[in-house]
Formats: structure tokens, sequence, C-alpha cells
């Protein structure tokens, strides 16, 4: 600021210049402060308006340092004797990667999808091979045996090596005698034709049934599946009574022999 001072014996008028004082030093230094500020924002709003300059990122700018206009050059050299050239980054630096966020909810279920395609005819061969029936009269069983024995009619049936055997019978046994019968029951075969021992397929884990003369007939069912080998077997419900009383009253078993690969 300053003051001025006027005088002369002629009229005429000089001017002279004071030295600022503290305060007004102080007052100026703020201003100049207040006006850095205004240009700061001034210039932010002018990038984000303004296109980009030649070279992609660089924006600048003449800054009238009576007025405080600014306005956008191509060129710092575009800028006049009164004129500040300014320039600034329209893109900074990349940022360092923020922290990853929480997962988000799942979302919905989508819709169920059309049917595939019908899927060719398999090849392979039909899984019953063959079907027998049991059926017939039981015969008395002589007790205090130590060998199974076929209780019924028989089938014969041929096998391959892997083909399968599976066999369910059921037979009604009963006594005429006083006292209990007890006896072994299960499912037996051998090879056909032969007179071997029979070979029962629960082995020793065969169930043990038992009768009298008062309760009457009872019904005991076996079943077994087994793979025998290539062959053709005997095959049929069995009996082992190694008891003192014979299976004197017995009825019709009834049953089924199935081949299948």
């Amino acid at each position: 600021m300053g003051a001025m001072v006027g005088g002369g014996a002629s009229g005429a008028t000089s001017q002279l210049t004071l030295p600022l004082t503290s305060k007004e030093a102080e007052m100026k230094k703020l201003i100049l402060i207040g006006l850095t500020v205004v240009m700061t924002i001034m210039f932010s709003s002018v990038a984000m308006a303004q296109p980009a300059a030649p070279d992609g990122n660089v924006l600048n700018g003449c800054y009238q340092k009576i007025n405080g206009q600014l306005r956008i050059v191509s060129s710092p050299s575009q800028c006049n004797p009164s004129e500040i050239s300014v320039s600034w980054n329209i893109v900074g630096p990349q940022g360092l990667a923020g922290s990853q966020g929480p997962p988000g909810p799942q979302g919905p279920a989508g819709p169920e999808g059309p049917a595939g395609p019908q899927g060719s005819e398999g090849t392979g061969t039909s899984g019953v091979v063959e079907a027998y029936t049991l059926s017939g009269s039981i015969g008395s069983i002589s007790s205090r045996s130590s060998q199974w024995v076929f209780a019924g009619p028989t089938v014969n049936v041929s096998t391959s090596d892997s083909q399968r055997i599976t066999a369910v019978a059921q037979a009604p046994l009963g006594t005429r005698a006083e006292g209990l019968a007890y006896f072994g029951y299960d499912l037996c075969y051998r090879s056909a034709g032969s007179l071997d021992a029979l070979t029962n397929l629960a082995g020793i884990n065969n169930s043990v049934g038992q009768v009298s003369g008062l309760s009457g007939r009872v019904s005991f069912a076996a079943a077994a599946s087994w793979v025998p080998g290539t062959g053709t077997w005997e095959v049929g419900y069995c009996i082992l009574n190694s008891g003192f009383t014979a299976l004197n009253n017995n009825d019709l078993i009834s049953g089924w022999v199935v081949v299948t690969n």
C-alpha cells in the first residue's frame, strides 16, 4: 500500500512512494495466499472441463496477473508478458490397491436346464438267462444223519464261468413223533448226475429249525446266490437231520431258481 505526498512552488504535483508498514506487508502476504488457493481451485475445475492436450495428460494455461483470468492454451509460449504460465496433469499417478472387499451375497438359483438327449441303447446281454421252478412233495427224512440230503424235487441248471445262480425255496416240515426234531436247513448243489456230497450254500452258518408232533407242520424258507463256475448243477432245498426224530409229516416244497449273467 503506501502514502502519496504532493507539493511544489509552481503548483505541479509530484508523487513519492513511502515504504510499506509491517501491517500492510502482512496484509499483502495474506492476499497472495488467498489468491493462490483460488487459482488452485480454478485450475482443478478447468482441468475437468477441458479436453486433453496434445500429449494426452498435461493442460497448459496462462494466468492473468492483473485481473486473475485463466485461459487454456496449447503451449506455454502462447502466454503474454502480463500472464503467468501454468500447467497441471489431467490424470495423476495410480494409487495403491485397496484391500479386498467382503464377498457378496449368493445369487439366486438359475433356471433348470433342458433335458439332455436320450442315450444310445446298450449292447450288453440280458440279465436273466434261465428260470426254473421248485415244486413237489417232500418225502420222509431220516434222523441221525451226518450229511445234507435234498428235500423234495431238484432242478439241473447250466452256467458259464461268470454266471450266477440265485434260488429261494420254502418247505413245510413236521413230525408225527411226540418228541422234538432239531435239524438244519439250507439250499444245496452238486454236479448234475453225480453222487457227490451236497454243498450247502451257508456253510456252517446254516439256519436251524425244530418241530414236534404237537406243533404240526412249520414252514422254513431258505435263499442263496452264488457263482459256481462253468458246469451243470443239481440245485434244491436240503436238510441236515442229525437229531433223534425223523421228519415224516412234510408237505409240498415251493420255490424258484434263476441263472443270470
